[in-house]
């Protein structure tokens, strides 16, 4: 008897779902895509990064779905497995197969997301702090005192030690940013047309750092909220940088600002929208700087050794690591 494609069809399961995500599979490792995503709210880079992975997991699917379907044609028209085989990866094989992708449900990325770590994030305020806090005279530091207060719109004196300890001890200046703990997927909206405009903290983690030279210091505002508007472009996974304060300067686990709680939200607040952090250019060209050594070069002034190959130790004048290859320098 022939068999049609209607009846074929009437075999497959109404939901399909082709790309199988292990548990322990995760982009935690993915931190330069991920940031990417963040900076520009939205998921396409990430699926573009993942393509030949996203392709093989639905072809595994597809693969799977057929062979059931083969099992399912023996036993429903009485055949043998070789026209089955037949039927299912030669005669309707396009038609099969368009039909599993439009019933697929699956989405390997956002699972993929689930299962990845949450980390710190920080919220670049707009306000640098000058280095050199240990020459400062108490008048100095009374001034950039009132700047932090003003910025994060403290009224009391109730954390003015704390304040005046972190300006002490982040002797190197930096940023002034505000850290909270969450994940991915939270910080990117449904709409990558639509985004927040405000972000308000609660109990806020405050710190300076310095990710140059690697330092900085923290403290925590208990009890404290204050709303300021939202500008995408200073919000950074704090592992993105190489020396990031949470993991290489303190060594603290990602989850050590969890008190601080950031909400966003699409109505405005009352001040002037950040400007774009300095760290969001540094940002951009530690991304350049990665893509090139994606594409098996180095840059030249590119100061993370991991993207350059082959690189040597000189005792000649001045000594230090050199890369043969684009000649960045790394005094010793």
């Amino acid at each position: 008897m022939d068999i049609q494609l209607s009846q074929i069809i009437m075999l497959l399961p109404t939901y399909i779902s082709l790309s199988y995500v292990d548990y322990r599979d995760n982009l935690s490792h993915r931190i330069d895509c991920l940031q990417e995503c963040i900076s520009e709210n939205s998921l396409i880079n990430l699926y573009e990064d993942l393509d030949e992975y996203l392709y093989e997991c639905q072809q595994e699917g597809i693969d799977s779905y057929k062979k059931e379907l083969i099992t399912d044609i023996m036993h429903t028209f009485k055949t043998d497995q070789k026209k089955a085989d037949t039927i299912v990866n030669k005669t309707y094989q396009d038609d099969i197969e368009e039909i599993l992708f439009q019933r697929d449900g699956s989405d390997a990325v956002k699972n993929l997301l689930k299962n990845t770590d949450k980390f710190s994030f920080f919220i670049d305020t707009g306000l640098e702090i000058d280095d050199g806090s240990w020459s400062w005279t108490r008048g100095e530091q009374t001034l950039w005192l009132k700047k932090i207060k003003r910025k994060l719109k403290i009224k009391s004196n109730k954390w003015d030690d704390n304040i005046r300890l972190m300006l002490s001890q982040a002797s190197y200046g930096g940023q002034l940013v505000v850290y909270f703990y969450g994940s991915i997927e939270k910080l990117i909206t449904d709409d990558a047309e639509k985004d927040w405009k405000s972000v308000l903290f609660t109990n806020p983690a405050i710190a300076i750092i310095n990710t140059g030279c690697g330092s900085g210091d923290d403290t925590f505002l208990q009890g404290h909220s204050f709303a300021i508007p939202f500008n995408r472009k200073n919000l950074f996974i704090d592992r993105y940088f190489k020396y990031n304060y949470v993991t290489e300067v303190c060594g603290m686990s990602q989850n050590w600002c969890k008190e601080s709680v950031a909400t966003f939200f699409f109505d405005s607040v009352k001040g002037n929208k950040s400007v774009i952090s300095p760290l969001a250019e540094e940002a951009l060209m530690d991304r350049a700087y990665a893509l090139i050594y994606r594409q098996g070069k180095c840059s030249f002034g590119d100061m993370d050794s991991t993207r350059h190959r082959d690189v040597y130790y000189t005792k000649d004048f001045t000594c230090g690591n050199i890369c043969p290859h684009c000649g960045t320098f790394w005094i010793d």
